[in-house]
Formats: structure tokens, C-alpha cells, sequence
């Protein structure tokens, strides 16, 4: 491993922040206002199973400007197989190949730049941060790196390829292809963003898990997962297990669900293509105020569900956008909420034998609601309208599908 240790110009070291647009509270029910506060406490009553709806309307970003990044070492490095160990705060530039690993492992800021690095790990996680005040990742402008690790580890419990057990930000302009051969591609186990940058993620489980907060604000995804697409997967923490989409495109093909949350999912813009899934988009609150959304799902497309730590307010709430979704064949919903489902804006087009099923209130106050290429002025009383089947299960008293 050869080091050279040098200033760099701001073009190199520009770090591309996307700042989230401050959310806005809707007025169309308590439980959306619930889904609207993005990496904030919920409010917990005496269970610690449920929620109320009372709750600070905050957003938080990944704050990378905050750190004084120029005041901090920088560091090139060119790999070789003994991989890097990074002990103190500062830039790395990593350039050339490994067998081995990259770790870090420090109480400060680390910035690694991949500069056309290639990190092909034969015993674990390829990228681990062990610990580090915050990690930033970054993906130098016009190069392409690669990234893959080993199908088995004596930790199992490092189930990334890129692995993080801090907060991460992902950003730069180049291109980042992550193989996960052991289980998921890129975990952040606490808040992770993806604010830019082209990634290419095929992993034999999860694609990419935030588990506190999964944000993403900008970039190019394509996710081919064995299991979940993207997670936040927080179950135990109330006003945790939240994934924002505000802006990027995102490409998923998914052996289970494409977009899932266990606490609330917000999506104000951006790019969702769900090529294939067996449920879409799930979890205790969705609310889609913006973005482009198609979906195909052999279950559910969209499903407000319970999760282990939310059990009542659940809802789905549609205020605008261009949602597209089609579901397969059997005992599925288009929108299904296992609570209130409300549409108030936005294109919304539905091929689906039931178009729709909820257990709680329906409401459709706006907006353009298609199902099976007819044009509707209300909710489908029991879901359907026209094509083939002719299967009336949704509105209340419907199949109600979990």
C-alpha cells in the first residue's frame, strides 16, 4: 500500500450536499401527519407497540457541510492486496485493486473518495466502517469502481458489502457497482443517505438498508435483489424505520418487496420504477405527495400494513404524483391499507382485478383516479372496475390482504 499525502483542488474534493426541502404538514388525516415527519421521534403512547399522531415535522439531512473537510489530512492511497485500515479522521483517495479490506475504524470524519478502485474482499465485508463520527462515501467524477464481497465472514453480523454502523452519505458523480455475495449490498445501521451518484447493486438479499432512515435525494439506482429492494428496517425504535425518496431515479427488480419501511415511507419526488416485486411499497404509513411511481407487484402494489412496532394509524395517502401500478393475478390489491386510504391528487392508474381495499375510512377528494382504463369520480365500491375476474373485494368488508 503506497501513500502520498497532498492538498487537492475544491473541483476534486467538491462535495455534492443535496439539501431535503423542508416537508410541509398536509391537512388530509391524523395519520398522514404521522407519515410526514421524516427521521423525527414518534410520540409513543403507553404501548410501545403503537403510535400517536402528535409529532414534530421536521426533516433531516445528512449536514456534510458541516464538516470543515479542507481542515482535515487528505491521503491518496494506491491498494494493494493488504487493503487499508483507516485509525484517523481525515480524506482517503483510493485508487488501483484489493483482495483485501477497507475498515475504518475512529472517532472523527472520514471522507473515502473512490478514484476508479476496484475492492474485491476474500474474507468479509469489502467497505466496513466499524465506527466514525460520520462516513462520507464518495464517487469521483468520471470513474468506475467496483466493489464485492466474500459469500462468508466470521462476523455475520457485518451483512454489507458496504457496511456501516454510523451514519453514511453516498455522493460524487461517478459510477459505484456493489456485488453482495453473503447478503445484503450497502447497510447502514444507522441514518444512511444517497444524495447522488450512478450505483449498481445486485445482491442475493437486501439491496440497500438504512436502518434508522433510508433517505435518498438524488442519483441513479438500479437494484437487482433477492430480497427486499431498499429498507429502512428499524422495528424496535419509535420515529425510526423511516425511508424518504425525495429525488433520483430508482430502478428495483426485487425477490420480496421493493420499497419498504417499518415505520413510514415519504415519497415527494423522483423516479420509482418497480420492475418486479412481490409487494411494492409497504409499510405502516405511506404518503406519496410527488414523484413518478410505476409499480408491478405478484401481490400487493402499494400496502399499508402493520410492522412490529406500529399497529394502529395506518394509513395510505395519495396527494399527488403519476402513480402507476399493476398486480398480478389472485387474492391482490392495487392499494391496499389495512387503515385509512385517502387519494387527493396526483394521476393515479390501476390495472388490477381489486383496484382497492381498505379496513378503515376511503376518500377520494382529487386528483385523477384510472382503474382498468376507466376513469372514475369516486372509489370503487369493493375495488373493481372492469377488465376480467370481476373480483369485488376491496372497501371495507373486502379481502383486507395483510
Amino acid at each position: 500500500m503506497n501513500k502520498r499525502k497532498k492538498g487537492l483542488t475544491a473541483a476534486t474534493l467538491a462535495l455534492a450536499v443535496t439539501v431535503i426541502a423542508a416537508c410541509s404538514q398536509t391537512e388530509s388525516s391524523q395519520a398522514e401527519s404521522a407519515a410526514l415527519e421524516t427521521n423525527t421521534s414518534i410520540v409513543a403512547t403507553t404501548s410501545t407497540s403503537t403510535a400517536t399522531t402528535e409529532t414534530l415535522v421536521q426533516t433531516k439531512t445528512s449536514d456534510t457541510a458541516d464538516v470543515d473537510w479542507d481542515a482535515l489530512e487528505t491521503t491518496e492511497v494506491d491498494l494493494t492486496d493488504e487493503g487499508l485500515n483507516i485509525t484517523e479522521a481525515g480524506t482517503y483517495i483510493l485508487s488501483g485493486e484489493t483482495t483485501g479490506q477497507v475498515t475504518v475504524n475512529t472517532e472523527g470524519n472520514v471522507r473515502i473518495i473512490l478514484n476508479n478502485a476496484t475492492i474485491t474482499s476474500s474474507e468479509g465485508a469489502a467497505i466496513s466502517i466499524e465506527n466514525a463520527e460520520k462516513t462520507v462515501l464518495e464517487l469521483a467524477d468520471g470513474t468506475t469502481n467496483t466493489v464485492e464481497d466474500a459469500a462468508t465472514r466470521s462476523d455475520e453480523e457485518i451483512d454489507g458489502a458496504i457496511y456501516s454502523s454510523d451514519d453514511m452519505i453516498i455522493t460524487g458523480q461517478g459510477i459505484l457497482n456493489v456485488t453482495a455475495n453473503f447478503e445484503d449490498g450497502i447497510v447502514g445501521k444507522d441514518d444512511l443517505w444517497i444524495e447522488s451518484g450512478t450505483i449498481n447493486v445486485t445482491s442475493v438479499d437486501g439491496g440497500i438498508r438504512g436502518k434508522d432512515s433510508l433517505t435518498v435525494s438524488g442519483g441513479a439506482l438500479t437494484i437487482d435483489a433477492g430480497g427486499d429492494g431498499i429498507k429502512s428496517s428499524n422495528d424496535t425504535d419509535l420515529g425510526k424505520g423511516q425511508l424518504t425518496i425525495s429525488g433520483g431515479e430508482i430502478t428495483i427488480t426485487s425477490g420480496d418487496d421493493a420499497v419498504k419501511a417499518e415505520q413510514n415511507i415519504w415519497i415527494t419526488g423522483g423516479t420509482l420504477d418497480i420492475e418486479t416485486s412481490v409487494e411494492g411499497i409497504e409499510a405502516p404509513v405511506i404518503v406519496i405527495d410527488d414523484g413518478d411511481v410505476t409499480i408491478y407487484a405478484t401481490d400487493d402494489g402499494i400496502n399499508a400494513s402493520a410492522s412490529e412496532i406500529i399497529t394502529t394509524d395506518l394509513s395510505l395517502t395519495i396527494n399527488g404524483g403519476n402513480v402507476i401500478v399493476e398486480v398480478g393475478q389472485g387474492d391482490t390489491d392495487a392499494l391496499d391499507s389495512n387503515g385509512d386510504l385517502t387519494i387527493a391528487g396526483g394521476v393515479v392508474t390501476l390495472t388490477a382485478q381489486s383496484a382497492v381495499d381498505y379496513d378503515g375510512t376511503g376518500s377520494f377528494t382529487g386528483g385523477t383516479l384510472i382503474v382498468n382504463g376507466e376513469t372514475l369520480t369516486d372509489l370503487p365500491e369493493g375495488g373493481m372496475m372492469g377488465g376480467p375476474g370481476g373480483n369485488m373485494g376491496g372497501g371495507p368488508g373486502g379481502n383486507g390482504n395483510p
